[in-house]
């Protein structure tokens, strides 16, 4: 198959759910034809502090504690290597953000888009995940994002002063944007041709989705040499039968005597 298929996907940088989801969908993408348009968003000022806020929800402590206990038996079932601070950090990490001048995750987000093109960008999303779940680090600290920056080979500080640059801010902003016109719930969210997959259950779907779009257009291309070697054959044979009505026929024979 020529042609790949474009998975747009979105999460956020401090989502254990995110770190999960996006950690498994590159395993079950790896051997598919696909490319994977990473899209970190963030929380802008003003709609909240947490990721349920986002989307004008709220998230009790018993939910966010089912929901830590629920991280762990995934990444334990799939091999993933995490770390999740206590709730009382966590709290401590939330007044933090209320303060920042910027949105929750919108630094690490910009410093993404801003290595874009470099060839490392992949590198340094990665890397931002496994600063938050393995090394419990913020990376809205500009100090951590420069860090990290250098750990995959980047300049730190060349990064850091494109995240307050023009570019790196608007592309931040398109990603939230589309993230909002394409409707996604939440975060993990891939989208595949329109259709929305949210959560990091849903991964086999997205897999799934690829390899049925791969089938299908395997058998329309085998579908359209099929059509050309009829229509080949058609025009043979009556090539042929032109011809032999041409050659063999008595009275176009005594037609041509006469010219």
């Amino acid at each position: 198959m020529s042609q790949r298929i474009k998975v747009y996907s979105y999460s956020i940088y401090h989502s254990s759910n995110s770190y999960i989801g996006i950690t498994l969908a590159e395993k079950a993408l790896q051997d598919l034809p696909v490319d994977i348009e990473r899209r970190p968003i963030y929380i802008p000022k003003g709609r909240g502090i947490k990721v349920a806020e986002l989307q004008g929800r709220n998230e009790s402590a018993l939910l966010s504690s089912y929901h830590k206990e629920d991280c762990l038996r995934w990444a334990k079932k799939y091999g993933v290597e995490i770390r999740l601070k206590e709730y009382e950090e966590f709290a401590r990490w939330v007044k933090r953000w209320e303060k920042m001048q910027f949105g929750r995750e919108e630094l690490p987000a910009r410093a993404y888009y801003a290595a874009c093109g470099t060839g490392k960008e992949h590198l340094l999303d990665a890397a931002f995940f496994r600063a938050t779940y393995i090394d419990l680090l913020d990376v809205n600290d500009e100090s951590v994002i420069k860090k990290v920056a250098d750990d995959v080979g980047l300049d730190g500080d060349r990064i850091l002063n494109l995240i307050h640059g023009e570019a790196a801010t608007q592309a931040a902003v398109a990603a939230l944007a589309e993230f909002e016109q394409f409707g996604c719930p939440g975060v993990p969210t891939w989208v595949i041709d329109g259709e929305r997959f949210w959560g990091k259950d849903r991964v086999d779907w997205v897999a799934e989705k690829v390899r049925n779009m791969v089938h299908s257009v395997q058998n329309l291309q085998v579908s359209d040499v099929d059509n050309s070697q009829i229509l080949i054959k058609d025009f043979l044979e009556l090539s042929e039968s032109s011809l032999s009505k041409i050659w063999l026929d008595p009275e176009e024979d005594e037609a041509w005597k006469d010219l």
